[in-house]
């Protein structure tokens, strides 16, 4: 069987992350999002991958190549104008034959256990489309949109629904159809929504009820969600034979370390927690819990870091606090930066997404800053605050 993923989408809600980077290569542990979906797939037997991509589509296209050293062959299909969800499944249509059945699969999911695997057993046992659904997640509060039968057949599939409205499950992103899906987006003309609504109401639409956790990424913090949860399998320290300790370091809990780690003497880390290979950690820091620092990053003398995902090559200054924060890729941060994390008024933090405020239901949230900026000494960046990719902010100097 194959699969179609859809990864050309822009992600605009999740800005500024996705300025520069394709959504689905967000990266978290040390992996992009669409590397899990890849393996999950291939471990459930499925390795003839088509890629749809649209957004920094190169990005995609360097890391997976021809998708060899993931088990998998993968081919890609551009779509150059965001024109929607169906229009991009209906460019993979030549890649199909009558007959065929795939899996159809969001790219900016993660699942505690192989969604797959439970898809395909639904569909091997009804011998008809399925959907893969799951339980409204706490993070997205109004967000249950699909209702099934007893049978667990899929009645309904809301495309918006006010809080009062809001059902019990909702789509996971997985999918198996057959070819039949492209006829029925074409008579809603690309319209997912309605494609969806037409397969309901003519085939039959079945739900495979997905009980393990599950998250989809759709604002910055989600990041630091999806950390916390792939975090959670963490079990015991693994640590790289090449990494390298200058003096006492400390270690506790399930720590991850990379090949070619350089950690230095006084540092503390507190798991679980994960830095990628080629990085270096200065004297005296203190890595607290869930955090993610990516690779050939450096992290200097005295830096606490709390509750944060770094990208790759990241470089922060000295006697920093990055705490409950997304740092982008090739970002330069000063000594002596602040991210203040909370609000004094004890209320849940906004943040400001394409010109909106949006509450992102914690008290806790420091900041997200995009690819290739850098961030001058002694800062302090406000709760929620949003620094655009390729931004330069000066130094704060008093005199």
């Amino acid at each position: 069987m194959k699969a179609i993923i859809l990864a050309a989408g822009r992600g605009k809600n999740l800005n500024p992350l996705t300025e520069a980077r394709p959504k689905p290569m967000i990266s978290i542990c040390g992996k992009p999002v669409l590397e899990y979906i890849v393996r999950g797939l291939v471990d459930t037997g499925t390795r003839d991958i088509i890629m749809v991509v649209g957004h920094h589509g190169n990005h995609l296209k360097r890391y997976f190549k021809r998708g060899e050293r993931f088990g998998a062959s993968i081919q890609y299909i551009e779509q150059e104008k965001q024109t929607g969800i169906g229009d991009a499944v209906l460019l993979a249509q030549e890649k199909l034959i009558p007959g065929e059945r795939f899996f159809l699969v969001y790219a900016d999911i993660l699942f505690e256990a192989n969604i797959f695997s439970k898809t395909l057993e639904t569909f091997n046992l009804k011998l008809a489309p399925v959907a893969s659904i799951t339980l409204t997640p706490k993070i997205h509060p109004y967000y249950g949109n699909v209702s099934i039968n007893e049978h667990i057949g899929i009645t309904q599939i809301a495309d918006h629904l006010d809080e009062d409205q809001a059902g019990s499950y909702v789509l996971a992103g997985v999918f198996i159809f057959d070819y039949t899906l492209f006829d029925s987006l074409k008579k809603s003309n690309g319209d997912m929504q309605a494609a969806f609504e037409d397969i309901v109401r003519e085939q039959g639409l079945f739900g495979s009820i997905f009980e393990k956790e599950w998250i989809d990424l759709g604002y910055p913090w989600n990041v630091l969600d999806a950390n916390h949860f792939l975090m959670k399998s963490y079990r015991d320290a693994k640590i790289a034979g090449s990494v390298k300790f200058d003096g006492n370091v400390t270690i506790n809990g399930p720590v991850q370390i990379e090949d070619d780690v350089v950690v230095g003497g006084g540092t503390i880390i507190q798991g679980p927690c994960y830095i990628g290979r080629g990085s270096y950690i200065g004297n005296n820091v203190l890595v607290r819990k869930n955090t993610s620092i990516g690779a050939e990053s450096v992290i200097g003398f005295g830096v606490e870091l709390r509750n944060c995902v770094l990208f790759d090559n990241v470089k922060v200054g000295r006697l920093s606090f990055i705490g409950d924060s997304v740092i982008g890729g090739a970002v330069e941060i000063g000594s002596g930066i602040m991210t203040v994390n909370n609000l004094m008024t004890g209320e849940t933090v906004k943040v400001n997404i394409n010109g909106k405020p949006v509450d992102s239901g914690l008290l806790k949230l420091g900041a997200f800053i995009g690819d290739q900026t850098k961030v001058g000494a002694s800062n302090t960046l406000a709760p929620g605050s949003i620094i655009p990719s390729g931004h330069f902010v000066p130094h704060h100097v008093s005199l």
